[in-house]
């Protein structure tokens, strides 16, 4: 066909938050003047013509004039920086290779430059300059996370550079192609102590991106789980690659528990339109079928997809292909049920065990049920029964026996023996393959002896589980409190302490005492807070010691939440106090004394809450809960702040009302203002609700 090139001249007003989003300090600490783009979904059409969908790929270049103070961060390769006569300057960016339209990006502020590089590419991280202390220990494992990836997928990283840019009010991360945006929450040295989900989830997820999403990118919306479970997979491969198969494990635990919430709420399958779990499960299905190729075919898939589909778009059915075409094993039936269908197997597992001739038997029995909800546009459902091969591992005073077998049926036998002995222990699904609940009841002493030898993560969290339902079993209270101070990887000392929440103090207690001097910040957070539970002079007392003195934030935050519950008023109002005047990351102490004023309704602070509300919409929120308690003072304080000529406060004021009031209250009290507030944005917003509530 012929091809016509044109130019399009065109202008207008750019309506804030659509596409573009403008701020102003407002006089708030930590903010600075700037402009940031978003485009995903489809919003870049909001500030200049595109077709503004996953399957229409382009290379642009954007020119950017700014006052010398500020710069602008965009696309692909810098061109040129030319200084103007006005004190301005025009960066010329270029995007050399095509990449779809949803992640062309600007971003426009004061920032300060810290460079590095990988092999030559230039890794550049743009940072508030108040901020360029705290860049490199953040961003300084991004050369080498390039590095693994590209190692991994066998595809070296493809664009001219990699930039990361940290903006306020920002929602995580976003993938724009070689020019990444963050939030601008940068963690301080103690931060490092709890693990931060910026290193740990944010940087390495947004990286994963510039493969899974920008160089292969969906066809469609319906597909965007392999965008989205791609970069949530990719985070564990790299911490499997840097730390071992705890770490990986670890990650992908919690993919699991953020995949049951959600499920929970709503079942979906993975390509759907507007799927509701495509990060986490897609992450998880991802990781399954890792286990099944084996790492060596996996990533001979990856890296087939990858390249057949280079700079283009791909359909979850391209996947499958790319599998076939590395492996030569069609995985229709996996797609089936992973991919197109929604849920995952509930087993109800039983068993039995013939001393005579040393069998044990297990009836495994799927009691998964169909929860999809019929919509206009589809009908999602769950397999009756989802096909997979599992391990089973029966543990003996004499050795192990591993059986192997595919589960193909609503109800499957499975007969493992002859064993040298009796069982001491059964896993079921060895190695934790398959995406799954578990119903297995047990005698206490085969889980206890699985949560000391089963080196995999999932499998303790289960036994830890069944273990703390068990607290007049003294065989469990031995299993969990030598696991909170035994095990060999923190996470599952952590659950066990937490878990010793349930049990008396006396079995309790002195398991807690020795976890709170871990050299893991979140074993000591788990021990601290299950003290709380606990309860005692001795819990109190280790609460108060490490609210004073731990070296971590959020040890420090869970110690105050346990004074608050065990001590007296006097004590717990010394410790509030003292809490509100603690700086944190991310406020968390002092967010932990915001949520007890407002549950235990004291107004002893209410100078002290009204001082933050500033700088913390908690604390406005806060202020809500007084006043929906009858606090006079408190609803002054909050209608008064309806008319703050700080545009943000009045914004938090308004979700207080929805947030932490009864309907019928908020609605009231917000009656009395309606259509007499000054400015005309919350005025819009205030008179919506109240019309909205009303039935107007």
């Amino acid at each position: 066909g012929d091809t016509v090139r044109f130019t399009l001249d065109y202008q207008g007003r750019v309506q804030n938050g659509r596409g573009l989003t403008f701020l102003r300090p407002e006089g708030r600490p930590h903010r600075a003047l700037q402009l940031w783009s978003q485009g995903e979904a489809q919003n870049n059409h909001d500030w200049f013509p595109t077709y503004d969908f996953p399957n229409d790929k382009m290379t642009w270049e954007l020119l950017a004039t700014v006052p010398d103070s500020l710069t602008a961060i965009s696309n692909g390769r810098l061109v040129s920086d030319q200084r103007n006569r006005d004190h301005t300057h025009t960066l010329h960016w270029s995007q050399e290779q095509p990449s779809a339209t949803y992640l062309v990006s600007l971003i426009v502020g004061p920032y300060a430059r810290i460079h590095d590089t990988w092999r030559g590419i230039p890794v550049d991280y743009y940072v508030y300059r108040e901020d360029t202390a705290l860049a490199r220990p953040l961003f300084h494992v991004t050369p080498d996370m390039i590095e693994t990836y590209s190692r991994l997928t066998g595809v070296p990283y493809p664009w001219a550079k990699y930039a990361q840019t940290t903006v306020a009010d920002f929602f995580g991360g976003m993938e724009n192609v070689s020019a990444t945006t963050l939030v601008d929450w940068l963690p301080d040295a103690r931060a490092y102590l709890d693990r931060p989900w910026y290193q740990y989830i944010l940087i390495p997820h947004e990286l994963a991106h510039q493969w899974f999403g920008d160089y292969v990118t969906t066809s469609n919306w319906a597909n965007m789980w392999l965008n989205e479970g791609f970069a949530e997979f990719m985070p564990g491969a790299y911490w499997q690659a840097k730390l071992g198969a705890h770490a990986a494990e670890d990650y992908y635990l919690d993919e699991y528990r953020q995949f049951m919430a959600i499920d929970d709420g709503r079942r979906m399958p993975l390509a759907a339109p507007g799927s509701n779990n495509i990060y986490p499960k897609g992450a998880l299905v991802l990781r399954m079928l890792e286990r099944y190729l084996g790492e060596e075919r996996f990533w001979a898939s990856v890296h087939t997809y990858l390249t057949t589909h280079a700079l283009g778009n791909a359909t979850s059915d391209d996947l499958r292909q790319a599998v076939l075409a590395a492996t030569g094993e069609n995985l229709d039936w996996f797609w089936e049920q992973w991919v197109y269908q929604a849920g995952y197997p509930a087993f109800s597992i039983k068993t039995t065990y013939d001393s005579t001739a040393r069998r044990l038997t297990l009836i495994v029995a799927q009691i998964q049920t169909d929860s999809g909800r019929a919509d206009s546009a589809a009908n999602f459902t769950t397999p009756r029964v989802f096909r997979m091969p599992v391990a089973i591992r029966v543990g003996t005073a004499r050795g192990d026996l591993v059986q192997h077998t595919w589960l193909d049926a609503r109800t499957d036998t499975i007969v493992v023996g002859p064993l040298p002995g009796a069982p001491s222990m059964v896993v079921f699904d060895d190695g934790n393959t398959i995406l799954k609940r578990l119903d297995f009841d047990q005698p206490t002493s085969w889980l206890a002896t699985q949560l000391r030898r089963d080196p995999d993560l999932w499998n303790r969290a289960w036994v830890i589980s069944q273990l703390a339902r068990r607290s007049t079993d003294t065989v469990a209270a031995r299993a969990l409190a030598d696991a909170a101070t035994g095990a060999d990887y923190y996470l599952t000392r952590a659950q066990a302490a937490g878990a010793l929440a349930t049990f008396p103090a006396a079995r309790a207690t002195p398991p807690l005492e020795a976890a709170m001097r871990d050299t893991s910040a979140q074993v000591r957070r788990a021990a601290v807070l299950a003290l709380g539970a606990v309860g005692g002079e001795r819990a109190l007392a280790l609460a108060r010691a490490a609210f004073a003195s731990d070296s971590s934030y959020n040890v420090q935050a869970a110690a105050l939440a346990t004074i608050a519950r065990l001590d007296s008023t006097p004590g717990r109002r010394a410790a509030l106090a003292r809490a509100l005047v603690t700086p944190s990351y991310r406020d968390v102490i002092q967010g932990v004394a915001l949520d007890v004023i407002a549950s235990t309704g004291d107004t002893t602070f209410l100078a002290q809450v009204e001082s933050l509300t500033t700088t913390q919409p908690r604390a406005v929120y806060t202020l809500a809960s007084l006043a929906a308690r009858g606090h006079k003072l408190a609803l002054d304080r909050l209608m008064a702040q309806l008319n703050d000529h700080r545009a943000y406060l009045r914004e938090w004021t308004v979700q207080a009302f929805q947030r932490r009031m009864p309907r019928a209250m908020a609605r009231a009290h917000l009656a009395t203002v309606a259509g007499s507030l000054a400015y005309e944005d919350t005025r819009k917003e205030v008179d919506a609700l109240v019309a909205a509530e009303t039935g107007r």
